[in-house]
Formats: structure tokens, C-alpha cells, sequence
């Protein structure tokens, strides 16, 4: 029996699935990896051999139009800081002082489909960096709707 609901493609709600929430990727501890081969690099391994401060975080606040990224690097200043994208799904952040106190500070961030890597907006006050990551809308299509 052919009913006029299902004569053509509408919009579903539920045709897109739920957007994964983003994911902050952190190296392994040296612990974890003493099994590991010592020569192999992971891709994830910073070329600087010393750490962040203590004090330095990340954390990730989610709004219905974006995501944002709040990370404390106290100690570092505005032209140690580099923001990049990769492969339209990775946020990676880092940051390097040269100061005696200073550090090291690197993470990636995953983002789901709905991260437009595009459109990413950033400032740093001297303590706090604040990045926004807009969330794209998935199309809707009114094709053939009744």
C-alpha cells in the first residue's frame, strides 16, 4: 500500500545522528608508554622535552550555536600562542614560554560534524585564551514536503 507519507525524501529529525561532543586529546604520561618502542615518535609527542606549568587546563562549555574552549596558560604570552586546524575536525593548541617558569602547553581537540574549523575566533587576556568554534545547523531539506 504506497500512503502520501512515504512518496518522497522530507526532513527527519532523526535522519542525522546526535553530534559527538568534543574530545580533548592528551599525550600519554611516560608511564604509559614505557612499553612502548623508545625510538618511535606517536604523533602526538610534543618536540619539547619539558612540561606545562601545573596550573595550565582546558576545558570545553557547549551551547546550542557553539562550543567553547576556555584554557588557562598563565605564563605565557599572546605571540606563543598558536592555534591550528586539522583535517576539519582538529583543533590544536599551543603554547611556549622561554621564561625560567615557563613551559610547554599542546592538546588537540576532536570535534564532531558539527564543528565548522572554518569560523574558529580566539583572544587571550594574559591568563585565560578564549576560543569559540561555531556549530554548523545539519541542512534540512523541505524537498517533496506536505
Amino acid at each position: 500500500m504506497h500512503t502520501p507519507a512515504s512518496s518522497g525524501p522530507s526532513f527527519n529529525s532523526s535522519m542525522y545522528p546526535a553530534p559527538e561532543a568534543p574530545v580533548i586529546l592528551t599525550p600519554p604520561t611516560q608511564a604509559e608508554r614505557r612499553g612502548e618502542d623508545a625510538n618511535r615518535r606517536a604523533p602526538y609527542d610534543s618536540f619539547l622535552c619539558h612540561s606545562p606549568p601545573p596550573d595550565t587546563w582546558i576545558a570545553v562549555e557547549t551551547s546550542p550555536s557553539e562550543y567553547r574552549l576556555i584554557v588557562r596558560l598563565p605564563g605565557f604570552r599572546r605571540d606563543g600562542i598558536t592555534i591550528a586546524t586539522r583535517r576539519r575536525r582538529i583543533l590544536h593548541v599551543v603554547a611556549d614560554s622561554w621564561e625560567p617558569e615557563g613551559g610547554h602547553f599542546e592538546r588537540r581537540v576532536l570535534f564532531g560534524y558539527d564543528g565548522d574549523l572554518a569560523q574558529v575566533r580566539a583572544e587571550f587576556d594574559g591568563q585565560l585564551l578564549h576560543i569559540i568554534v561555531p556549530r554548523r545547523v545539519p541542512p534540512v531539506s523541505w524537498y517533496n514536503h506536505q
